[in-house]
């Protein structure tokens, strides 16, 4: 039997109380269109070299195999929005979501938090937490949970806090009410397609990842190909910064997402003369630590060439 509407308030008010900024939910149908995109956009090589998108592709798309007897997907979003920007003097630029502590570890806490609540009362369901997963596709789940649409630079967009969000996805043997799908609202807008300098959105809703700036500067490893990263050195805003959805937008509310000093403070002659010491000192709790030193090196002296 469903679960009623009262019920579906309290899992939405444990999302409140764990700190999320919004949560949806929605059936776990099969993404039919977005399989037949996603297999057409391989086929295309548009993903670059980043070889584990071409992994799980069925199981990306049809959620019920990713956890037995999956009846309600969950999704979550986190306002990750900075009240403080970098230097202005600064030559480099990072991107914003790495400005704070690392999002993974960030949201699977909140994550985790939210389920003990929910465990709490449905003692003998089954919940399964995604952040930032390839098992799943994250963004086109929170749109068909009703908390944002995809926007032409393919990233989710929320009418309250705009597309600077991060993302995290719960499946559940629950059987609850679904929230439905919002209409893109993106209209006329071309502002991301026509702001991009390397022409990575291709067409509206189509991104071709081997020519993003953040691909670049954060997946792509193979040395023969460079592009003009435009002084990012680390992920790219720009697609987000001209969106008319994130001009008014609230700053995060989460804490740990609140920049580190010495990111947004770090000037070009300290950037050019980093040591390893230096950077495992700086990013320690960032997520640009993925990436390694000997890369942002590299990112440095492509972005200054």
């Amino acid at each position: 039997m469903r679960e009623n509407s009262k019920n579906v308030q309290y899992i939405k008010d444990a999302a409140k109380k764990a700190g999320f900024d919004a949560c949806g939910i929605a059936s776990p149908t099969i993404l039919e269109k977005d399989s037949q995109y996603l297999k057409q956009w391989l086929s295309e090589n548009k993903q670059g070299n980043i070889k584990y998108l071409e992994k799980n592709i069925e199981q990306k798309t049809d959620i019920r195999k990713v956890l037995e007897n999956t009846k309600s997907v969950i999704a979550l979003i986190q306002n990750y929005y900075p009240e403080k920007n970098q230097n202005e003097n600064a030559y480099y630029k990072i991107a914003k979501y790495a400005w704070g502590n690392d999002y993974h570890v960030v949201l699977k806490e909140k994550a985790n938090t939210f389920i003990e609540t929910l465990q709490s009362k449905y003692s003998k369901a089954k919940f399964k937490i995604f952040v930032d997963s390839n098992a799943i596709l994250e963004k086109a789940w929170a749109a068909r949970c009703g908390i944002g649409w995809i926007g032409k630079n393919t990233l989710l967009i929320n009418k309250e806090n705009g597309s600077f969000l991060f993302i995290c996805i719960v499946l559940t043997d629950l059987e609850l009410n679904y929230d439905e799908m919002l209409e893109d609202n993106c209209g006329n807008c071309n502002a991301c397609i026509d702001a991009c300098p390397t022409k990575a959105i291709e067409a509206p809703f189509h991104l071709n990842a081997s020519k993003c700036i953040a691909y670049h500067t954060i997946e792509n490893d193979t040395s023969e190909e460079k592009i003009n990263t435009k002084k990012w050195i680390y992920g790219c805003d720009i697609c987000q910064d001209v969106c008319p959805w994130n001009q008014q937008i609230p700053f995060t509310k989460e804490k740990a997402f609140s920049p580190n000093p010495d990111i947004l403070n770090i000037t070009s002659k300290q950037w050019e003369t980093l040591d390893e010491k230096t950077f495992n000192k700086i990013f320690n709790k960032s997520a640009v630590k993925r990436i390694g030193f000997e890369k942002m090196k590299n990112n440095i002296k492509n972005a200054r060439e």
